[in-house]
């Protein structure tokens, strides 16, 4: 009901300002026109700049602005002011995992759509900006996003619904600019997407970012559902810093570091653990429930310069879990380091690499497209505390460690070709208790992007 409550109002914000804006557009076009006695050379003043625009004579008519474009980033549709805009896009990954041996040691293949996800986002008035995207992947429908944003003050933007809640740093890289197919073992302890209001923004020429808001939801690794509340809620913080963003120093401007965390309460079941194969390699014992405070902490932090890029975060989530009337604190503890190299030169960033040239063989070598090389290593411990209690010692492992290789081709801005290896070791809890067999799998994904 608090969840409700503070959600509503901010909606309702949302509205109040959205009217406010559509009530000023309003105002403005129904003002009355110059006099048409006007010589014809007299300059004309626009409603949004104090400068004259140019001179208009009777036989040139104003530039007309097409209602409805396609360009090369999706369709969009238009006002004719450009306050409100609609851009259709989106996304298909589609994955073949072949499996050497998963964790019972059996090898198999696997073909799936990973995510197909169309996009439908815009601006309203030139005063709130919105999103809503679902997924058809997996035959699995479901909204992942869905929320409006408050813009009018550009350091403290308001946004309600959902979306990524602003801890993880690989989390909250965009699923088609990820380095790897899948995301490292240290996300497991990240939460997804829930349902919440937040206020972020960046001050000081992007020096300090920050984001802090509350959400209806608090479980490890997993998205929340659109159309139901979750036996939980959380605050969540971040903050993160460009120190040499404003310097001349090229070398330095894409270096950044912070600190996110949460602190809630999560009642209910809890969501298990996966390999980059997406197998399970924990989970609690089916009487084991979450009651009570849940709490995360992640240190993170990344680094560009030209073709070469670096990150890295560790997180440590903690949690109160019940069986058979007996509540302890489980702290969990995952990290990982990833670095990539764009071997035909192009820049790296956090938001992906763009190719310079798109592959076209018959225009020489240099029309190749962009080849990245991508190395990770991650690990995820499990706290002591939850065995033999929380969790079965002879089926869950308490430590995974992996280790991935990987190449990526984009033949131009549409299309991006995966290919990834990951081993992933495990660990028992009890020494002479038989380990969960190795994983071992390629993945090989087609992803194309409107």
């Amino acid at each position: 009901m608090k969840s409700s409550t503070i959600l509503m109002s901010a909606i309702l914000t949302l509205a109040a300002f959205t009217a406010g804006a559509r009530a000023q557009t309003v105002a403005a076009s129904s003002q009355p026109f110059p006099n048409s006695s006007a010589s014809s050379s007299d300059a004309t003043v626009s409603d949004e700049s104090t400068v004259p625009a140019p001179v208009q004579t009777a036989s040139k008519p104003a530039p007309h602005i097409a209602p409805v474009s396609f360009r090369k980033d999706g369709l969009w549709f238009s006002t004719a002011d450009k306050s409100t805009q609609l851009h259709v896009h989106g996304y298909i990954q589609a994955d073949d995992r072949m499996f050497d041996s998963n964790t019972k040691g059996e090898g198999l293949d696997t073909f799936l759509f990973r995510r197909i996800r169309p996009l439908f986002e815009g601006t309203l008035f030139n005063a709130v900006d919105f999103r809503f995207m679902p997924d058809f992947g997996q035959n699995n429908p479901q909204i992942q996003e869905a929320y409006l944003e408050l813009k009018t003050v550009p350091f403290a933007k308001l946004r309600v619904g959902k979306f990524k809640e602003p801890i993880g740093l690989e989390v909250l890289r965009q699923d088609r600019d990820l380095t790897f197919p899948e995301r490292s073992l240290a996300s497991d302890l990240v939460p997804l997407r829930y349902i919440g209001a937040q206020v972020s923004g960046s001050v000081l020429k992007d020096s300090i970012g920050y984001a802090a808001g509350y959400f209806d939801g608090s479980s490890d690794g997993s998205n929340g559902v659109f159309t139901q509340w979750a036996k939980g809620n959380e605050g969540a913080a971040r903050l993160f810093f460009h120190p040499f963003a404003t310097t001349g120093v090229n070398a330095l401007r894409q270096f950044g570091f912070g600190l996110a965390g949460s602190a809630g309460h999560q009642h209910g079941s809890i969501a298990g653990l996966k390999t980059m194969g997406q197998t399970t390699f924990f989970k609690y014992s089916s009487s084991a429930v979450a009651n009570g405070q849940h709490n995360r902490i992640s240190p993170q932090a990344y680094y560009y310069a030209g073709p070469f890029g670096l990150m890295g975060e560790y997180v440590i989530s903690s949690q109160d879990v019940l069986n058979k009337s007996v509540t302890r604190r489980v702290r969990n503890e995952g990290w990982h380091i990833s670095s990539s190299i764009v071997l035909t030169g192009e820049k790296n960033t956090y938001n992906g690499v763009h190719p310079r040239n798109s592959f076209e063989p018959n225009l020489g070598f240099r029309h190749f497209g962009a080849v990245e090389l991508a190395v990770r290593y991650s690990q995820l411990r499990i706290g002591g505390d939850a065995f033999p209690l929380f969790a079965n010692p002879a089926t869950a492992a308490q430590l995974a460690k992996e280790q991935g290789i990987g190449v990526n081709w984009y033949l131009n801005r549409y299309v991006k070709l995966e290919t990834d290896y990951e081993h992933t070791g495990f660990r028992m809890a009890p020494g002479s208790t038989t380990p969960l067999h190795s994983e071992n799998v390629l993945v090989s994904r087609i992803q194309l992007a409107f």
